[in-house]
């Protein structure tokens, strides 16, 4: 099947890049709007994308795609169920593209599922600003075939297997990787940087691992704005593994430090920082702003 109309949930990040390229390829992009900034009003506009009501995209769209963060996902997926169950509609495509764990992956497939809706389980690896040819869209389910129609407008796909819930442990298991390494790489920096060490270990660091300090730098930058995000991400990672009997170690950590970024400068648990100019910038900010300090909010963190 083709789509001719994607609703995309919501416009963030992602969401912007994701309607960018489907307008650009002639696709109509819905979205909801209500309660949004102004600031989200103009970045939907500039991608192309219309605002209509929630039950105006359960009856219209042929795909909504959810990229939303990750405590918004089964928020965002009931709505679309009770919207549809009251409509009648069948055979709407929802593909809930989030960092979420597999459970919940498998809770809003059986609630959009008995609502009519067919479920597709998704990922995305790679920069949102790069969604076409810079990133990967994972997918699994047994309608995952259904979005194949999406590969002629620009995306990468890859279809992992048959069932729901592989596409978000994908996804989960790689946030662990990434984030794991921004918050140590932010850690020992921080630390670095106290001690006068810096410029010399940095030095060091690209000795060993050729490569490494580029890559997680780029993470640290965008940590002011995403450290609450991805502090979500690593709390279903530790769901996941609590799921199937393991114990995790890293991502609650991950997530402790994540968090305490997060509220620098009385940030909101999603996070609303300042990046700076490059990562370094960025690094120098969280040190001046008493990150890793006594005084900090880890208290708070782990009640």
């Amino acid at each position: 099947m083709s789509f001719q109309r994607v609703a995309i949930l919501s416009i963030g990040e992602m969401g912007y890049h994701w309607s960018r390229l489907l307008a650009s390829r002639g696709i109509d992009i819905l979205t909801c709007l209500r309660g949004r900034s102004e600031r989200t009003r103009r970045r939907a506009e500039s991608a192309g994308a219309k605002s209509v009501s929630m039950r105006q995209i359960a009856a219209e769209a042929d795909l909504v795609v959810s990229v939303v963060v990750p405590s918004a996902a089964k928020r965002v997926a009931a709505r679309i169920a009770e919207l549809l169950s009251k409509s009648g509609r069948r055979e709407l495509v929802y593909l809930d593209a989030n960092a979420v764990s597999p459970m919940a992956a498998l809770e809003m497939a059986d609630r959009l599922s008995q609502a009519g809706a067919v479920f597709v389980d998704g990922s995305i690896i790679g920069s949102a600003a790069k969604i076409e040819g810079g990133a990967t869209v994972y997918l699994s389910g047994r309608h995952a075939a259904r979005l194949r129609p999406l590969e002629t407008l620009g995306l990468s796909l890859k279809i992992l297997g048959p069932e729901i819930g592989q596409a978000s442990a994908f996804k989960v298991l790689y946030a662990g990787l990434t984030k794991g390494l921004q918050a140590l790489f932010a850690e020992l920096l921080v630390g670095a940087k106290k001690l006068q060490l810096l410029e010399e270990i940095l030095k060091r660091y690209e000795e060993s691992y050729p490569g490494l300090t580029a890559k997680a730098g780029e993470g640290i930058a965008a940590l002011a704005i995403h450290a609450g995000r991805r502090a979500e991400e690593m709390a279903e990672l530790s769901r996941t593994f609590r799921h199937y009997g393991l114990r995790t170690v890293m991502a609650p950590a991950t997530r402790q430090l994540l968090m305490e970024i997060s509220r620098l400068n009385g940030a909101s648990p999603t996070g609303t920082g300042k990046r700076g100019k490059n990562w370094l910038e960025t690094l120098e900010g969280f040190v001046n702003q008493g990150l890793l300090e006594s005084r900090s909010t880890l208290k708070t963190i782990r009640r």
